[in-house]
């Protein structure tokens, strides 16, 4: 109404002007200053009506919490909040790729009705969003969607040698057991002894989470000696209440298959992949630690982590991750600043899972109905027969993002609903001005989408120059933030001691995602 009005006035007053036939130039002038007036007045609504949106205010990186801006974060343990607030990089909120696919909190208002007996099945604490009369907090607290805030210096927060950890809890990991359905892990080691190229032992320390089955076992004793590796063995690992509601809650949402067919793949992959964190944030929380690295099994490093850890400290974010596409996070490389940032992901989670517990462990087609499941006809023979929630496939349906469900579709939720605060891009494409604070502070150096591992690692050796089958082509440039389709292709520049470093165009490359899992053929030292 009050643009209405404004624009009313406005007309108003030139149409005024025009039936006098304005013959003085004081009055012209008096016009145009009333103009003037009228346009700052609806500069001023609309961005009144941005920041109601969801945007960061102007002249705020809109961070949570409060304080005076640009001071320098105390320590803290443990917390997901900031404690300050961050300047702007630009002045104003910059919305760049990610930006406009930031529409979930409103929609999981409006499909809450799809929840079913929200929160009572399992014991499971109502999520925030199951009630649609609950106050939305999209309209009480502005959400900054790009890590569009200005740098501070946090130097006393670094570690002195960053951690790294490795998750490789399979029954596979050097070899596939009797029975076992799936692939190995053992290229894991290679990622390993990549990392400790850029990144001694003396300036990082690596922590190796695996099966309680490989504690007497030769192989994996010798990758810990010959890297500085610390084991740690999955039974060692405390069992915490989030894990334990994950695996009460969690159901397949679009079967996924790697490692085989659809007969014979890793049936528990859906599972396995968000389970992972909840390892992770066992081992942070046994191990006391804070701002840790967390990578994929099939992830090469071409980067000294202890150089380029402060530019993510400096930022302030709680997770950090690389964003693929609109439809998914692909979480090889992940930064999480401390446990509390991890646990409030993982309720998330749970959230978002709980929401269909009512349909989890039905067996039978006559028992699953009503509005809040359906049965599964179609798709992978172990698919079929199974009760449905209706609540995620409505969900994802509604955002676009395909109809599974896994750990790269979470996270994208998660962001969806927190923003870059809680979880930030990672420097993955040629970032605007204003628009990421990590990228302004390193330069054109970024991370690896899944999208330059995939093609040329799905790319025949012998095949010049380098382009995988037609499949993957089409992947990789579908949504893509970043599409890495040649020309120009990948060059190995060798660095100052000789370590060969990928580059694309004048960017160079601080990871590969080696989809292929053949990591021998992208060291950097042979």
């Amino acid at each position: 109404l009050k643009l209405q009005f404004l624009y009313f006035i406005g007309m108003y007053g030139l149409g005024r002007q025009q039936r006098l036939k304005v013959k003085h130039l004081r009055k012209v002038a008096i016009c145009g200053f009333a103009l003037i007036a009228i346009a700052v007045l609806l500069l001023e609504t609309a961005m009144n009506i941005n920041v109601m949106e969801g945007a960061p205010p102007i002249g705020a990186g809109g961070a949570h919490g409060s304080g005076d801006v640009g001071t320098t974060p105390q320590p803290q343990a443990a917390t997901v909040n900031n404690s300050k607030r961050f300047e702007s990089l630009s002045g104003k909120g910059v919305l760049s790729n990610l930006g406009p696919h930031r529409n979930l909190r409103r929609l999981l208002h409006k499909r809450s009705d799809l929840c079913g007996a929200c929160g009572v099945a399992n014991d499971h604490k109502q999520p925030s969003f199951c009630s649609i009369d609950e106050a939305d907090p999209f309209q009480t607290a502005p959400i900054e969607w790009e890590l569009n805030r200005k740098p501070r210096n946090a130097e006393h927060e670094v570690p002195k040698k960053p951690t790294l950890v490795y998750i490789a809890v399979g029954g596979t990991l050097h070899g596939v057991a009797e029975g076992v359905k799936g692939g190995r892990q053992d290229y894991v080691e290679e990622s390993i002894r990549q990392w400790r190229l850029f990144n001694p032992a003396s300036e990082s320390h690596v922590i190796l989470v695996v099966s309680s089955n490989y504690k007497d076992d030769t192989i994996v004793a010798s990758w810990a000696k010959k890297y500085t590796v610390e084991l740690i063995f999955e039974s060692d690992i405390e069992r915490t209440a989030e894990r334990e509601t994950y695996r009460k809650v969690f159901y397949i949402q679009g079967y996924m298959h790697p490692g085989g067919s659809r007969k014979d793949g890793n049936k528990d992959f859906n599972k396995l992949v968000m389970e992972r964190f909840h390892i992770l944030h066992s081992v942070i929380r046994m191990r006391k630690l804070r701002h840790v690295l967390h990578l994929e099994n099939d992830i090469m490093v071409y980067q000294n982590w202890a150089s380029y850890l402060p530019y993510i400290i400096n930022c302030g974010a709680n997770l950090a991750s690389t964003f693929a596409s609109p439809k998914g996070v692909i979480p090889g490389v992940v930064y999480v600043r401390d446990e509390g940032a991890l646990t409030k992901m993982l309720k998330f989670v749970n959230d978002l899972l709980v929401c269909g517990s009512t349909c989890v462990g039905v067996t039978s087609a006559d028992a699953c109905h009503g509005p809040y499941c359906h049965w599964t006809k179609e798709g992978a023979e172990s698919y079929k027969g199974n009760c449905q929630p209706k609540f995620g496939y409505a969900l994802n349906k509604r955002l676009k993002m395909g109809t599974y469900a896994n750990d790269m579709t979470y996270l994208m939720n998660y962001w969806q609903y927190y923003g870059s605060a809680d979880l930030a891009p990672l420097p993955a494409w040629d970032h605007g001005k204003g628009e990421n604070c990590i990228y302004e502070q390193s330069g054109k150096q970024i991370f690896d989408l899944a999208s330059f591992g995939q093609w040329y690692s799905f790319s025949p050796p012998d095949r010049d120059p380098p382009k995988p089958d037609k499949q993957y082509v089409q992947a990789m440039k579908k949504n893509r933030f970043l599409d890495p389709t040649p020309p120009p292709y990948i060059k190995w520049i060798p660095d100052a001691n000789g370590r060969k470093v990928p580059w694309w165009k004048d960017f160079k490359l601080m990871s590969l995602h080696v989809h292929g899992k053949n990591l021998e053929r992208f060291r950097s030292v042979d």
